[in-house]
């Protein structure tokens, strides 16, 4: 192991099909989203829903790619699945410990029947706690919770951190119809409760097809790169403008929120402009502090990389960014995901480990 400790801040599972198999209901298995192969292209399935399709194979979700690769070149790694393998991926990596998501549990947030999606959360989240398990002191996992409804999405929180020990809880950043804003006023009870328990909520968007995303589908002819670029800052500053905007961050100054799996620098530009805004208009909820203040107290983005301008980031938001390997994703690298941080001069040497372990440790209060 390299010294200092990494903590990666954002990884993933790829549950098994027999995770929905062996451990959802019946009645609801058909919504249990699958991945189904057309020739050189796959798509998404979920009951009648079905997804654009991605001109790859659905082994590329398990398979990182290397430095240079293109996504999908990767081979598949059996951490994807099992902790064992995981382990040994972490120890190639220089990575002490890992904060772990799933990935088809980013594809049911469709679902909108409230039993329906609270079962599949609950199945996510109890095969993510058996494997996390395998080295309770290295694997943490994060908590998916149902979008449908406020009361259910706080249950299943109490759940995830007094009963199966997670570090953290997590939503995507999307408003689907028929489900409650994220500035909801039903949600204050979730934020208070996160609050006084000292975890985190984190917000991790991705483009499946399933999970409704007509506008960019529309606007972008389904080209699933386009897509892609577009989905993850456009969904995070959505959220974050919605966080400070309708003043959850400023009525809660003790809850974390991370906003995941888009770099850090457009948090740089979206903050400043925030500020204006606040300046010039107003926010409805009148937010006693700059929104750059707020951020720079309770809230968190993660890097893969030296982006350009992550100097600047640091500069501003000392405490604020965490690193991600995304493994085993197939827009993730393995094995080097530490390699470009650990060794890039651009950094000082106290803003190297702060993003590489000291402001994940931070973020979900780990030892």
């Amino acid at each position: 192991m390299h010294a200092p400790a990494i903590i990666d801040a954002d990884g993933h599972v790829v549950e098994p099909d027999a995770v929905f198999l062996e451990r959802l209901a019946p009645r609801f298995r058909a919504l249990a989203p699958r991945a189904v192969v057309e020739g050189d292209l796959f798509r998404f399935r979920s009951g009648d829903d079905e997804s654009f399709a991605i001109r790859a194979r659905p082994e590329s979700l398990s398979a990182p790619r290397q430095h240079g690769e293109r996504s999908g070149a990767g081979r598949v790694r059996a951490g994807a699945h099992d902790p064992a393998g995981r382990l040994a991926d972490m120890d190639l990596d220089a990575i002490d410990q890992a904060v772990i998501f799933p990935t088809f549990g980013l594809m049911i947030q469709q679902v909108t029947d409230p039993e329906a999606a609270l079962a599949l959360c609950q199945t996510i989240n109890d095969w993510l706690a058996d494997y996390c398990r395998a080295a309770p002191e290295r694997l943490f996992g994060v908590g998916v919770l149902p979008q449908t409804s406020a009361r259910d999405a706080l249950a299943e929180a109490k759940r995830c951190i007094e009963n199966l020990g997670f570090r953290a809880v997590w939503r995507r950043p999307e408003r689907i119809p028929g489900t409650p804003a994220l500035h909801a006023p039903e949600y204050e009870p979730l934020w208070s409760y996160l609050e006084e328990a000292g975890r985190p909520l984190a917000i991790h968007p991705g483009l499946n097809g399933l999970v409704p995303c007509a506008e960019l589908r529309h606007r972008l002819s389904d080209d699933y790169s386009a897509m892609h670029a577009m989905h993850f800052p456009m969904e995070q500053m959505f959220a974050l403008t919605e966080l400070v905007c309708f003043g959850i961050l400023d009525r809660h100054p003790r809850l974390r929120v991370a906003f995941l799996e888009t770099g850090a620098v457009w948090a740089l530009a979206h903050l400043h402009r925030l500020d204006e805004h606040l300046e010039l208009f107003g926010f409805p909820d009148r937010p006693k502090e700059k929104p750059s203040d707020q951020f720079r107290r309770q809230g968190f983005v993660s890097v893969e990389e030296v982006e350009p301008g992550l100097a600047a980031m640091l500069e501003a938001y000392p405490d604020s960014v965490v690193f991600a390997s995304d493994y085993p994703h197939g827009d993730g690298v393995f094995p080097g995901a530490t390699t470009e941080l650990r060794e890039t001069s651009t950094l000082s040497e106290n803003q190297r480990r702060a993003v590489l372990a000291d402001n994940a440790r931070r973020l979900y209060a780990l030892a």
